[in-house]
């Protein structure tokens, strides 16, 4: 069992790099990578049930309606996409409620990043690659695919309770 449930997390969190990456390509989060990272996050949810760590569970469902919430508050003031706060449950059920505190500190963190990032984007010119040229992009929009610090920090809090596994 402890092998499915290191396999679903890895799942997890390679496919949520995979959404970010998309959202830092096209500013754009799908419904359909949002159901499928729910899928990945609610098997692996089935797996520790089967495990007997249930215990957990309410509270972790609880960290993913807390983000949904404030996501969508942000959502209704118009600071954030529909694509991010609905990526935002199955995110907080990956992290759970007892790594949410250091997911803020990491969201925090990478988001002062994909600032940096996007501010450094004004100084690129667009011709040396696509990352260069995207931030470029990114930078001259004013916009910013909130769903790239959101990935990074949900796998930076949960990459070392996979390296465990």
């Amino acid at each position: 069992m402890a092998v499915a449930e290191s396999l679903t997390l890895w799942l997890c969190l390679g496919f949520l790099a995979v959404i970010a990456w998309r959202d830092f390509l096209t500013y754009r989060i799908s419904n359909r990578d949002v159901l499928i990272f729910l899928a990945l996050v609610i098997l692996l949810l089935l797996l520790r049930w089967m495990q007997g760590l249930e215990a957990d569970i309410p509270a972790d469902l609880l960290a993913g309606t807390l983000l949904f919430a404030l996501g969508f508050v942000m959502w209704l003031a118009g600071a954030m996409g529909a694509g991010d706060v609905k990526l935002y449950f199955p995110l907080g059920v990956l992290v759970g409620w007892a790594l949410l505190p250091i997911y803020v500190v990491f969201l925090l963190l990478a988001s002062v990043l994909m600032l940096g990032a996007v501010w450094w984007g004004r100084r690129f010119p667009r011709e040396q690659g696509r990352v260069r040229a995207r931030l470029t992009e990114i930078a001259l929009a004013g916009k910013v695919p909130y769903g790239v610090p959101m990935a990074l920090a949900a796998i930076l809090t949960v990459l070392p309770r996979a390296l465990s596994l």
